[in-house]
């Protein structure tokens, strides 16, 4: 890497990096170098390497989505932990500290490969579903570095600054760089970013290949995982109807969990009901002690135990929601340890487990969401209550907007705690993040105003690419 030293982190993620092989079971591959022509041929090994590249530790593989649940109001870290995540969870990060560097490289690393499909292979019967896929990918990458470095849209700061004002997107991608030392991207707005992630989610809609649920499609991008996330990016917009059209594709066709599936579903080897779109892993790309669960499990099961619940989590669970078993309470009550994703059984590695990215619950939600923004009350509950029925509890009963409203944000909170949604979501519904538990590391209050609810952009590339414009505040 010491040829590259003086490029920006973007540059570097630009740089004609392919990665050598996927390293996903169901689709194995000899490797492709950097002086490889990009041809049909090659396709689908440029195509698994986008899965690749979601799979590394500061990405999906386990410290994008620890970050964006640690950012919220359900997890904590203790006096007891092991020196990870504690500037993120104190809200210590700048420029130069915790700046979660790598998964802006990685993220942007995604972005090339499917512009390497998207500008470099052309279309035909064969190849179309791929550059659907690169389509998709694209779309997630750039959705996940705007939930990272930007506000979330309907966020009251976001708004008041305006989403038409100049850098507060990200840098869009749309062409594979030849010349890395030449690339000084600029920042686009946040609409520009949210049209974008849009736009490439409908070409994917249309081109990505159908997936059927249950089965190891639901690894790849597909034609539902374009819908499911349109429907995610929709909610961010508040645009309730596309919302409601787009989640209704899908609600139906995936199953919920039972109840009595809940405990340990999300341990399972192979593909389940609920998944639109995961990411695999198996004992071939396991990491060992970092593992996406490992950070999780309570020591006592073999963990590091650094991250738990939250006293005001756990005050949200009603008797008998079956959910409630995915957590493990020790020392009577005072520690809560989330074991949802404890580790696959059948890879035997502690904290092992297919990172579900979209799945059916969350687009019910979005749904249910969307009607009672609308004023649909009735649809709203209805769909809460799909969900309640599956998770061991009685029918919710409203027709108040608010007491609907705040019964959906609970249900988002257990539903998908430990899925990367904490601090988004916390924002994006203009709360304010506040720990007062008494075991839980100091963390200074955070209004939805403040300048952290943004990360910075790592100080490397605001130094080498003059065309980049910091976050306000660092």
């Amino acid at each position: 890497m010491f040829k590259y030293s003086k490029l920006s982190i973007l540059a570097l993620a630009t740089a004609g990096m392919f990665s050598a092989c996927s390293k996903l079971d169901q689709d194995p591959q000899s490797s492709l170098s950097d002086k490889d022509a990009v041809t049909e041929a090659n396709a689908r090994i440029l195509a698994n390497g986008m899965y690749s590249r979601m799979q590394t530790l500061e990405y999906y593989g386990r410290d994008f989505m620890v970050v964006s649940d640690l950012g919220g109001v359900d997890m904590k870290i203790t006096s007891q932990n092991s020196s990870r995540f504690l500037n993120e969870f104190q809200l210590l990060y700048t420029p130069l500290v915790a700046p979660q560097s790598n998964t802006f490289l990685n993220a942007y690393r995604v972005v090339n490969q499917a512009n390497v499909l998207i500008n470099q292979i052309a279309e035909n019967s064969n190849t179309s579903s791929i550059r659907g896929e690169a389509y998709f990918m694209r779309a997630l990458a750039n959705f996940d570095l705007a939930r990272r470095y930007c506000r979330p849209y309907s966020n009251e700061k976001a708004q008041t600054v305006g989403v038409n004002s100049p850098n507060t997107g990200i840098a869009l991608v749309t062409t594979s760089v030849s010349d890395p030392n030449a690339y000084k991207p600029s920042r686009s707005t946040l609409e520009e970013t949210y049209n974008a992630i849009i736009a490439d989610l409908k070409v994917a809609q249309e081109k990505a290949p159908t997936s059927t649920p249950g089965k190891s499609g639901v690894f790849k991008g597909s034609k539902d995982a374009a819908t499911a996330l349109l429907s995610r990016a929709y909610l961010a917009m508040k645009s309730w109807d596309n919302v409601i059209t787009e989640s209704s594709k899908l609600i139906g066709k995936y199953e919920l969990y039972k109840a009595s599936e809940v405990v340990n579903i999300f341990n399972a080897d192979g593909a389940t009901s609920e998944e639109i779109f995961s990411v695999r892993n198996t004992v071939n790309n396991g990491l060992g002690s970092n593992n996406f669960g490992y950070i999780y499990v309570a020591q006592a099961n073999g963990g590091y135990g650094d991250i738990r619940l939250t006293e005001g989590f756990m005050k949200l669970f009603e008797e008998n929601d079956a959910r409630k078993g995915q957590i493990l309470p020790l020392d009577n009550g005072a520690n809560n340890y989330l074991m949802k994703f404890s580790g696959n059984l059948a890879q035997g590695q502690v904290g092992l487990v297919n990172v579900r990215v979209l799945r059916i619950s969350e687009v019910l939600l979005n749904r249910a969401e969307a009607y009672n923004e609308k004023g649909d009350l009735g649809l709203a509950v209805a769909d809460v209550n799909s969900l309640r029925a599956n998770r061991g509890l009685t029918p919710f009963v409203s027709s108040n907007q608010d007491d609907i409203r705040a019964e959906i944000k609970k249900q988002r909170r257990i539903e998908l705690v430990g899925e990367g949604f904490g601090m988004f979501d916390l924002f994006r519904k203009n709360d304010t993040r506040d720990i007062p538990d008494a075991n839980a590391l100091r963390s200074s209050e955070l209004k939805p105003s403040g300048d952290k609810v943004a990360y910075p952009i790592p100080q490397t590339e605001i130094d080498t690419n003059p065309n980049m414009v910091q976050n306000p505040g660092y």
